[in-house]
């Protein structure tokens, strides 16, 4: 074995070693955390029990993998979860590959601990959202077509095409990795469109992704609807202040170091323009956060939807740190971002070990606090009437309790006399045919006046409290409504 061979086999194990111990440190902080599943979280469990080509607010991907990540760990929090925090280091390997085919191993090395140790994927890495799969499906499908247009083979094309297609599956977001794949071949490599191999490549995304379209045009497209409305109709905030939000959360979400050089890529247009590998990557990436920009502008926009991007950037900062012989300076940001990583980790404790009243409302793990013991209290509720039906006027509570309450099982549906379809509950459930039947109501506002007319009574059986710190609580109250007269 020569030295090259020797140093590229201690890169790959420092590499198993980093990932191995990233996980480890987050499977263990998870239970540690005091917290159970968020809303989204509990909500995309609740798809995972009934599987389908769509759903209300997203594609089918993310509810495919919580049901065989909880086949294959079981239906607690990390059994939930697990699948979906392997897929952040499998995004860095996929980043590995890609910067071994455009710089070397040296820079593929650093890339690939870059990614592992970036704050947003630290952050996201903790959860399941749909940012996981899409994350990872946008880096390979940027090193399939980095195979593709290197070897021009029918397999490299269909692969692009397949791993574009489960993207679309995952987050529509993943068309705007492929529309960037076309213009990059339409301004570089135009003569390729003349094969048929990009324009199957595309047919075959499509061709996967048409059972969901399908599914959308059965439901009168509750998900096109439901995207439409968050990117284009929602007005409120928006403007420079919302930009500015925007722009400062991803300098943070990078870390100062690696979010700075990326700035500084961005600056020195033409010098990364005029740099083939630097264009290639920036490709695609400025153009979703182009997209998610016109969003903050306009309304407001999440720090996390312009996530994918992270992946290609990050290669090409650290590119340009190596190629500069600035290696202390790039370890020196990784440094600083596992720094900033374990402030968000052990956070809970820091506060703890300062002992403000206030704990729970300055702790960004609020979301998720207090739920499981709200399960625990409403469980003998719930088993003491069987024949009742569970019901919430919101998709918070309900998604929330159906986890919860999940080894009872409880027959629920969501409170919807308008008939408007505004959430997953209310496209899937109805209580209607259940006239005459009890109903257990759960709310954390106080009942409003289309629920008694609606009942033959209507009696309070508990308000729980689960506190989250000294000054903060989680509420719920119950309710038995009596026969339902229907809507």
């Amino acid at each position: 074995m020569n030295l090259a061979e020797a140093n590229r086999n201690s890169h790959v194990k420092w590499l198993f070693a980093l990932t191995a111990a990233l996980l480890a440190w987050r499977f263990w902080l998870l239970p540690n955390l005091g917290i159970t599943l968020y809303v989204d979280e509990a909500q995309y469990w609740t798809w995972a029990q009934h599987l389908d080509w769509g759903y209300f607010s997203k594609p089918p991907g993310v509810a495919a993998l919580i049901w065989l990540s909880t086949a294959l760990f079981g239906d607690g929090m990390i059994g939930v979860k697990a699948l979906s925090m392997l897929c952040y280091p499998l995004a860095a390997a996929a980043c590995w590959a890609i910067a071994c085919r455009l710089y070397d191993k040296r820079v593929a090395f650093w890339s690939a601990v870059a990614v592992l140790t970036l704050p947003i994927f630290s952050w996201l890495g903790l959860f399941v959202s749909t940012d996981a799969l899409l994350t990872l499906l946008w880096a390979l499908a940027l090193w399939a077509f980095l195979r593709a247009l290197d070897s021009d083979k029918w397999a490299d094309w269909l692969l692009l095409g397949l791993i574009c297609g489960l993207g679309l599956l995952s987050k529509y977001t993943m068309a705007a990795c492929l529309g960037a794949a076309f213009l990059y071949l339409l301004a570089f490599h135009r003569p390729r469109l003349a094969s048929a191999k990009p324009w199957l490549t595309a047919a075959l995304a499509l061709l996967m992704l048409s059972p969901n379209i399908v599914w959308n045009i059965n439901h009168d497209f509750p998900t096109l609807k439901h995207t439409a409305d968050i990117t284009l109709n929602r007005q409120s905030g928006g403007g420079l202040a919302s930009l500015g939000e925007f722009w400062a959360a991803q300098w943070i979400a990078f870390g100062p170091v690696l979010g700075s050089i990326f700035l500084l890529l961005l600056l020195r247009v033409r010098e990364s323009w005029n740099d083939e590998r630097t264009r290639l990557l920036l490709w695609f990436a400025l153009p979703l956060w182009a997209v998610v920009s016109m969003q903050a502008l306009k309304s407001s926009a999440n720090a996390n939807w312009a996530a994918p991007a992270f992946a290609p950037a990050v290669i090409a900062a650290v590119a340009w740190l190596l190629q500069r012989e600035k290696k202390k300076l790039l370890i020196a940001g990784l440094a600083l971002n596992l720094l900033l990583v374990g402030l968000l980790y052990h956070w809970p404790q820091i506060l703890a070990a300062s002992s403000p009243d206030n704990q729970a409302k300055l702790s960004p793990y609020k979301r998720a606090m207090g739920w499981d013991e709200l399960g625990r209290q409403l469980k003998p509720i719930v088993q003491a009437h069987p024949d009742a039906i569970l019901i919430a006027d919101n998709r918070t509570l309900l998604a929330h309790m159906l986890y919860e309450l999940r080894d009872v099982r409880p027959l629920a549906a969501s409170w919807n006399p308008s008939g408007v379809v505004s959430d997953h509950y209310k496209l899937t459930t109805d209580l209607r045919p259940h006239v005459g039947k009890d109903v257990i109501l759960i709310t954390d506002t106080t009942p409003g006046t289309d629920f008694a007319p609606r009942f033959a009574g209507m009696e309070q059986l508990a308000r729980l409290k689960v506190p989250l710190d000294a000054q903060t609580s989680r509420n719920m109250d119950v309710y038995l409504l009596h026969a339902f007269k229907g809507y």
